[in-house]
């Protein structure tokens, strides 16, 4: 069964795939120069195509979606729980509560928070999912109480405030600095709120607490066994189980870039039925999170459950930049690779594996590894020029289950990225700015 076909049957991505589409579709209208690839021939796999070759498939890591509620069930917080494929330890990324469902690339904003609050736990599930690409094992709400009986193994955690933290109904507050913070205090400044400001503001404190979960688990906690390998891990039944994983090994926490949506668009934008959710006085704050970024993230924590929704390939992006090369190019991973995604969703396809494997043999030319052979000349020809001054598209010598094109950043690709950053930065003025 070919690899597209295979990702393609999983979990919810069938609902998906109408919300991503457009959303892809709206989000690359200010790149050019890449045609899209899901007319041409790659896509469209040969029944057979690859079948012979050796394959391998992406580990199995278990995924949860938490959400913080305060006393009246108002959304507060989010993350996406990863574990590592051995059974312990893993990954916190932080969502905003007011993310826009759809990464404020449709014209409908459709924020976490509000969709709780109207439509319940079913649809706040779903957009969750629309948003991060990624099905979940386990999903649970959790109020002040359950989150400190969540928390207590950890004791005390050393949060390093970043913001004044002020909860409206308490008017309980936590100041910038840092601290021990007991459970119960931390499951108070996590679920603190203030209709009258933009939620947005709260997210930075949000995830000071986040962070410090992370940190107090160092390496690890509990009982839990790393397994031999992803077939031997238990599936988490619950939070507890899922956590009692999580919390045995190294846990990283991770934050996403945060945008603003303007008062104006969300005047036109939000659905009637949205506005005003949570009651009078309070103001509609809706934010947004990069698509490429949370493709990104979800790509590298949980690469086994990002779903496939478009008809047409699946991409796993390989960077092996060191960080000195990196440097000296004046530029991050982040940057390299927010660069080649970008370019890969205006193609409309699927990216759904990212991996950065720094000191791994780095190609002078972007090289595209493809599984299907009768694509390489479709290959070559939509992204010519797009990857650095030349690439070079070749068949894979081994398969890699639900991906069907191995992308491996070359040299000249990211000499190309540095300079297009440098032409940006020369190119721009303060008077440019302000009037953007």
């Amino acid at each position: 069964m070919s690899a597209i076909r295979t990702r393609r049957r999983r979990g919810t991505w069938i609902a998906l795939a109408a919300s991503v589409v457009a959303l892809i579709a709206a989000a690359m209208l200010t790149l050019v120069g890449v045609d899209t690839l899901a007319d041409s021939r790659v896509g469209q796999r040969a029944e057979g195509q690859g079948d012979d070759l050796p394959t391998q498939r992406l580990p199995y890591t278990p995924t949860a979606l938490v959400g913080t509620i305060d006393d009246t069930g108002r959304l507060t917080s989010a993350v996406v729980l990863a574990i590592e494929p051995d059974g312990t330890g893993g990954s916190i990324v932080q969502l905003a509560a007011s993310a826009d469902a759809n990464s404020g690339n449709t014209g409908v904003l459709m924020p976490l928070n509000s969709v709780l609050a109207v439509d319940g736990p079913d649809a706040f599930r779903f957009q969750a999912e629309v948003l991060t690409g990624v099905a979940f094992d386990v999903v649970e709400l959790v109020d002040e109480r359950r989150f400190t009986q969540l928390i207590s193994p950890l004791g005390d955690l050393p949060v390093n405030m970043p913001i004044a933290l002020y909860d409206a109904s308490s008017g309980e507050q936590w100041p910038v600095g840092e601290s021990a913070m007991p459970g119960s205090v931390a499951a108070r400044a996590v679920t603190a709120v203030d209709p009258e400001i933009e939620d947005w503001l709260f997210e930075p404190g949000r995830g000071s607490i986040w962070q410090a979960i992370a940190d107090r688990v160092g390496a690890g906690i509990g009982s839990a066994a790393s397994v031999a390998s992803d077939n031997d891990l238990p599936r988490p039944a619950d939070l507890d189980a899922f956590l009692d994983r999580l919390f045995a090994g190294p846990v990283q926490h991770r934050s996403l870039s945060i945008q603003p949506i303007g008062a104006d668009r969300i005047a036109e934008q939000l659905p009637g039925e949205l506005v005003g959710a949570f009651g009078p006085g309070a103001v509609d704050a809706v934010s947004v999170h990069d698509r490429a970024e949370m493709l990104i993230v979800m790509g590298a924590v949980a690469p086994a459950r990002v779903g496939a929704p478009l008809e047409s390939p699946s991409f796993r992006v390989v960077m092996g930049f060191t960080d000195a090369e990196l440097e000296a190019a004046g530029l991050t991973g982040s940057d390299v690779l927010r660069n080649a995604v970008d370019k890969l969703l205006f193609s409309k396809v699927n990216v759904v594996s990212v991996a950065q494997l720094p000191g791994s043999t780095v190609p002078e030319h972007s090289t595209f590894l493809v599984v299907d052979e009768g694509t390489i000349d479709g290959v070559r020809d939509q992204y010519s020029g797009a990857f650095g001054d030349e690439i070079e598209v070749r068949a894979a010598e081994s398969a890699i289950e639900g991906i069907d094109i191995e992308l491996i950043l070359g040299l000249d690709f990211l000499q190309e990225v540095a300079a297009n950053a440098t032409a940006d930065v020369s190119g721009s003025t303060e008077d440019d700015s302000a009037d953007g």
